[in-house]
Formats: structure tokens, C-alpha cells, sequence
């Protein structure tokens, strides 16, 4: 494996493998009620979540470090709960949310 090439397509294949095929799910399955009623992210919830977070860890697509979100969390949660309960109540999730980088190291 000494082509560049070869060692490029070898990473794709294993790192993005071809979608799942899902003519076995049958669209007329009837889910069962849930189990508790939704509730809103709070406030708390979000600087739980940023206080996980690996500060020096690389930027996604954003290219924001994490470290940006953990020192500037009190500044930051008021701004993030409202865009996150428009996400809830509008059913909907930003289409540059669902992209993320890998780095091969």
C-alpha cells in the first residue's frame, strides 16, 4: 500500500461506508405512546452539557473552540436556550449542525 491513492481510498471506504438500506422498516409501524411528556432544555442543562465539553478538542466546521463555549458559558446560554427551544418547538434542526469533521491523526 504504498499509493497515496489506493491508501486514500482504502480511509473512505472504511471511514464512509454506503448508507444502510432500510426497505426492511415498514413505514406503517405504529410506535407506542411515550413513556413522559416532553420538557423544554433548560437553562441548567446547556452548561452541563458545555462543562463536558473537551476545551482543546478541534474545532468543527464552525471552527468555534470549545474552550470558547466553556469560558463564555454565562454569556453564551442565554443566547443558545432560545435558539434551542425554537429547535424543539419548530421540529427542525439546522442542516450545518448535522456536519461534522473527521481527523485522521
Amino acid at each position: 500500500m504504498q499509493d497515496n491513492t489506493r491508501k486514500s481510498e482504502l480511509l473512505y471506504k472504511v471511514f464512509f461506508r454506503p448508507p444502510i438500506d432500510n426497505d426492511h422498516v415498514n413505514p406503517e409501524f405504529k410506535y407506542m405512546p411515550p413513556i413522559c411528556d416532553f420538557k423544554p432544555i433548560t437553562d441548567q442543562q446547556i452548561h452541563r452539557a458545555i462543562a463536558k465539553l473537551a476545551p482543546l478538542k478541534a474545532p468543527g466546521p464552525n471552527r468555534i473552540q470549545n474552550i470558547v463555549f466553556t469560558c463564555c458559558a454565562d454569556l453564551l446560554v442565554p443566547f443558545l436556550a432560545p435558539i434551542f427551544h425554537a429547535m424543539f418547538s419548530l421540529e427542525t434542526y439546522p442542516k450545518d449542525w448535522k456536519c461534522s469533521s473527521t481527523i485522521v491523526l
